[in-house]
Order: C-alpha cells, then sequence, then structure tokens
C-alpha cells in the first residue's frame, strides 16, 4: 500500500512539474527560449551544478558532526542517504510532511534511536530558518529599494513569509526552552480535545509527553554544548549559500555580469521565503512565478524564462532527481545487507 501511495506521490510531482512549467511559460515562445538556453557557457553550467552537489555535502557534514557529537559516528555514505530520503519525500508528499519521518525511520533502522535523530531533525528545522533569514536580513539591508520595489504579491508573499519565518523561530524556541509556556500549551490542548469530547485524548496525552521531552532533550543538549550550535549554524547557512548561489552562475552563463552575487543571493532568498509561506503545491507554483518576476528585473523580459528554466532544474528538480537516485542505492543497498 505504501509503495503505491508513493509511486503516486511521485507521479503527481511529475505531473506537477509539467503543469507547472505549461501554465507560467504558455506566454514565451518555446522556440526563443531553446535558443537562448543554446549560447549558454557550460563552465558556469558546470560550477552550478557543483554548487547543488555542495549543498548536499553540507547537510551532510552537519548530520555527521551532530551525530558524531550525540555518540553516533555516521559514515559519509549514510549521511548522504538520510540527506536524499528526507528531500525525495519532502518533494513527493503534500505539504513536504514525508521528508523527516521517513529519514528518522531510517536512523532508527541504522541503529540511532528516534530520541537522538529526533534533535537532529529539530535543530536543523531551526538552524536553517535562522540562516534563510540571516541571508534575507541582509539582502534587505542592502538591496531594500530593490527587493521591495515589486507590487502586489509578489512585494505581499516575501513580506508575510518574512514575518510568519520570525515568528515560527520565535516559537520555536519558546517552545523548547521554556517549560512554563509548554505545560501550558499541553494542558490547554487537552482541555480542547475532552472538550470537543475527542475520543483518543489519552493517547493524545502519551503523545504530546512524548513530544515534549523531545524539545526537552534539544534544549538540555543545546545548554551543555553551545558550541554544536555555532558550528551547526555556520554549516547550514553555508548549505543555503551554496544552493542560492547557483542563480549567480546561471546569471553569468547567460554572458551577464551587471548585478552582483549578493543581489542574486538576496533575489533568491525572498523567493524562498515567499514560497515557503504556501504549502505544497502552491509552494511550488509561487516558487517558479515569484523567479520569473525577479528574472524579468535581472535578465531582462527576453531571458527571465531562460534563466527560470535553467536555475530551476539544476537547484530544485536536479537536487529532486540526485536525491531519487541516492535514496535508491542507499534504500536497496540496506536491504540486501539485511538480507
Amino acid at each position: 500500500m505504501k509503495i503505491k501511495k508513493y509511486v503516486f506521490y511521485a507521479l503527481f510531482f511529475l505531473f506537477l512539474i509539467f503543469a507547472t512549467y505549461f501554465f507560467v511559460f504558455k506566454k514565451y515562445s518555446l522556440e526563443e527560449l531553446i535558443n537562448s538556453l543554446q549560447y549558454c557557457n557550460p563552465l558556469y553550467i558546470v560550477l552550478g551544478i557543483l554548487a547543488m552537489f555542495s549543498w548536499a555535502f553540507f547537510e551532510s557534514l552537519y548530520l555527521k558532526r551532530l551525530l558524531g557529537k550525540l555518540g553516533y559516528k555516521v559514515p559519509w555514505y549514510n549521511a548522504f542517504g538520510y540527506v536524499a530520503t528526507e528531500t525525495y519525500f519532502s518533494a513527493i508528499t503534500p505539504s513536504s510532511m514525508g521528508g523527516q519521518p521517513v529519514m528518522m525511520m531510517e536512523m532508527s533502522r541504522d541503529g540511532i534511536p528516534y530520541r537522538v535523530n529526533s534533535v537532529v531533525i529539530l535543530l536543523n528545522t531551526l538552524i536553517y530558518k535562522i540562516a534563510l533569514l540571516t541571508l534575507a536580513t541582509i539582502g534587505f539591508i542592502l538591496y531594500k529599494d530593490i527587493l521591495l520595489s515589486f507590487g502586489g504579491w509578489f512585494y505581499w508573499l516575501v513580506v508575510l513569509g518574512y514575518v510568519t519565518t520570525v515568528l515560527v523561530v520565535i516559537l520555536f524556541i519558546v517552545l523548547v526552552y521554556s517549560k512554563r509556556v509548554m505545560y501550558i500549551l499541553l494542558k490547554a490542548s487537552l482541555w480542547l480535545m475532552k472538550k470537543v469530547h475527542y475520543k483518543k485524548a489519552e493517547a493524545k496525552e502519551k503523545e504530546l509527553n512524548e513530544v515534549i521531552k523531545e524539545y526537552q532533550d534539544v534544549a538540555d543538549f543545546t545548554r551543555r554544548h553551545p558550541g554544536v550550535l555555532v558550528e551547526s549554524y555556520f554549516i547550514l547557512l553555508m548549505q543555503r549559500l551554496s544552493i542560492l548561489v547557483v542563480s549567480y552562475f546561471i546569471y553569468c552563463s547567460f554572458g551577464l555580469h551587471e548585478h552582483s552575487v549578493l543581489l542574486l543571493i538576496a533575489f533568491q532568498a525572498c523567493v524562498c521565503l515567499g514560497s515557503d509561506f504556501m504549502p505544497f503545491p502552491g509552494g511550488v507554483v509561487v516558487s517558479e512565478n515569484l523567479l520569473l518576476l525577479a528574472n524579468e528585473y535581472l535578465y531582462g523580459r527576453s531571458l527571465a524564462a531562460s534563466g527560470m528554466v535553467l536555475l530551476r532544474s539544476i537547484s530544485f528538480y536536479g537536487v529532486v532527481i540526485l536525491s531519487i537516485i541516492i535514496y535508491l542505492l542507499f534504500h536497496f543497498r540496506k536491504k540486501d545487507e539485511v538480507k
């Protein structure tokens, strides 16, 4: 049953790719699009692909380092396998909800208990958002007039994405480090479930207590090892930079050098914030359209669509395809070892 479900999600993901490109590019000439891609400098495209690979490297490095400090030595092969698993299942499941649970399951099969891998994933989520906010904030400081000059929904999606991400980070920190707030939220949730006569309220109470225990484990660990947070932050900041800088290499591949790498990264950070505000599958469509608007400013209207196709093919769809290949190798090799 699970296999059929994931096959369905994968096919839906492929359908979404074609549907998105159809609706986004129906106003552009396919012939002009193909012609413009023919004259790209392959050196910069290779650099973009290498930057995409470095994204996986930094994510794997984060897992290796943090798990090592928690007492679990993880080989590079497994670290890359965990990253590929999370990326692949996040891409093919609605609202990107499938990635982290499947990743946790793979880690537990390798002898890393849920109590430990939940700490790793919770910190990853928090630090990833802080790293993204860092890059977006620097971009706003340096290029506020440009980034916020787009009217309409580009402006509002970016602003709402920024504000909600800040609120999520604050909420996450409060939940992790304030036992009082956690206790109040737990009691309020249980009271509401009982008020609406939810039959599984008692079972949910046990689940919520387990979740709180995981959050407290994170808090206790980071209090004992504050240096881990700093190291993880810089590793994941480099990870974000490595995938965002792909846009600069694609920009240069068209022979364009007018705008700086910092502006390109700032635009990408804004696109990430805007698309994160929308759930899957809407986030994918929003991301494509935000990129088109940004590219019309950076590339000019004639090359905007070409730049977007090449960028998304490497930085998103390329990442997903690479993750599928690594995940399949990783997963089936593990099955063979069990046999």
